[in-house]
């Protein structure tokens, strides 16, 4: 028996632009098995930025999105053998293929129009749209290099997001330098209060 195993991505979630939430898992046949990172995943050039955690609803719809389908192939094949009249094959069938069709309506519904607008902020000004927040990699000093002010004091993006007179350039940038104070929660709620503020 030939075994196909290995790595491979399941889960697409949170979509903005070309860019997705993807966790890899390690497969056997193509069904995931467990889950080993997640990732923002560009779909054109298949970049990936490294989440710094795993993103628990990509890994949750990563399983759902294959084992429902195969739960369903199984047991309409096997309510067809049995043909017996009983309604118990059917109704796990419709609530499989409900809950695979599940996965995508909910994962719209929830993508929230403050992270949305956080991740295209970040596609305008270097043109991937994730969230600095979420990433393991810290991208301070590319949001401090595309300020372009070598002598920028360390707590720049903080007086610009209380800065009434701030441009706007500016106070985007300071609110994606301040999502990279991953930790700073009293912080991070002053920056998702913000961001409905520039719409």
């Amino acid at each position: 028996m030939i075994f196909v195993w290995g790595k491979r991505s399941y889960g697409a979630i949170r979509r903005v632009g070309n860019i997705s939430i993807k966790t890899v898992f390690g497969h056997l046949w193509y069904l995931p098995l467990f889950p080993m990172t997640s990732y923002y995943v560009d779909t054109q050039s298949k970049a990936a930025y490294e989440l710094n955690g795993l993103h628990w609803r990509s890994v949750l719809f990563g399983y759902l999105r294959v084992w429902l389908p195969v739960i369903f192939a199984f047991t309409f094949i096997a309510t067809l053998e049995k043909a017996d009249g009983s309604m118990t094959g059917p109704i796990i069938c419709i609530l499989a293929l409900a809950a695979f069709l599940g996965t995508y309506l909910y994962d719209k519904k929830t993508l929230s129009e403050t992270t949305t607008n956080i991740r295209w902020m970040m596609h305008r000004h270097f043109g991937v749209a994730l969230d600095p927040h979420e990433t393991l990699a810290n991208l301070q000093q590319e949001i401090e290099h595309k300020k372009g002010n070598a002598d920028l004091p360390e707590t720049w993006y903080k007086e610009a997001i209380h800065d009434a007179q701030c441009d706007h350039t500016t106070l985007e940038l300071a609110l994606l330098r301040a999502r990279c104070d991953q930790h700073d929660k009293e912080l991070q709620q002053v920056v998702l209060r913000k961001i409905p503020q520039l719409s």
